[in-house]
């Protein structure tokens, strides 16, 4: 692990912006139906909240803010489908959005850095046990 790991790489910070904007682009093609948009408001501030503690460099919710997105893409799928002139499209630009997102949360620099993320947590937690 060298010190140059521990730093944020830009593709993290790129990957939790298009994610957050990419849940939030599929809420709005599926907030067309009213009944619905609680739930979509509920996903999209989970997404914010694990987007955030991911770009921090916690494995756990890298993990949920992946699964919560592909959740939320199909989630919007039937809502957005519904409206013939900007539903597909809209869609289409959340998949975009959030997609690159989700695959550059995986890179091997972003998992260096939640690698030297967690040693640095668990030195931590071992100093304090002292």
């Amino acid at each position: 692990m060298t010190p140059d790991d521990a730093r944020r790489p830009g593709s993290v910070t790129l990957a939790v912006i298009l994610l957050i904007l990419g849940t939030f682009v599929a809420a709005v093609a599926a907030s067309s139906d009213p009944g619905v948009q609680n739930l979509t408001a509920g996903l999209v501030l989970a997404c914010f909240w694990f987007g955030i503690r991911a770009g921090r460099g916690r494995r756990t919710a890298r993990t949920t803010v992946t699964c919560l997105t592909a959740v939320t893409l199909v989630f919007a799928t039937p809502f957005a489908l519904a409206d013939p002139l900007y539903g597909g499209t809209t869609l289409l630009l959340a998949v975009a959005l959030a997609v690159p997102g989700v695959v550059l949360l995986y890179t091997p620099r972003a998992e260096a850095y939640v690698r030297a993320r967690m040693d640095l947590l668990h030195a931590g937690r071992a100093l304090s046990d002292d």
